[in-house]
């Protein structure tokens, strides 16, 4: 199991990258589930970043592990509530066709993701992500 806390910034996205490779190699996850794990990581702290702080100063958790059949990330941040299970999805082929960038990091995240529950505990939005190892 990797914890790690970091602040939510643009410049800190590398650092994620580089912590959850690193996760990957040492849990031996296979090449297929490692590229989905680091999107699904990525589009998390993104939208973080992006939407959740707008900006300003926070911080995210993170603690990745590998239980039975699963890896999983609990994702967790002090943003406003924000719900990715029920958050309406932007339609792909409308995003696509108006040549828009951007808008389709929770359609991935509930794709890729086998479970994804949330919650919100005191002032922190938990997000559970369970992916099936191969």
């Amino acid at each position: 199991m990797d914890s790690f806390q970091l602040p939510a910034s643009t410049g800190n996205f590398l650092r994620l990258r580089t912590l959850a490779k690193d996760f990957c190699s040492r849990a031996n996850v296979d090449a297929n589930l490692s590229c989905r794990f680091l999107v699904v990581l990525e589009e998390l702290f993104t939208n973080t970043v992006s939407h959740g702080y707008r900006g300003a100063d926070g911080m995210v958790r993170i603690e990745l592990k590998q239980i039975p059949g699963h890896t999983s990330i609990l994702y967790e941040d002090a943003a406003p509530p924000f719900d990715p299970s029920k958050a309406i999805l932007v339609d792909p082929s409308i995003t696509v066709n108006k040549g828009k960038v951007g808008g389709m990091g929770l359609l991935l995240i509930r794709r890729m993701a086998d479970s994804l529950t949330y919650e919100r505990r005191g002032e922190w939005n938990r997000t559970a992500i369970l992916m099936k190892s191969a």
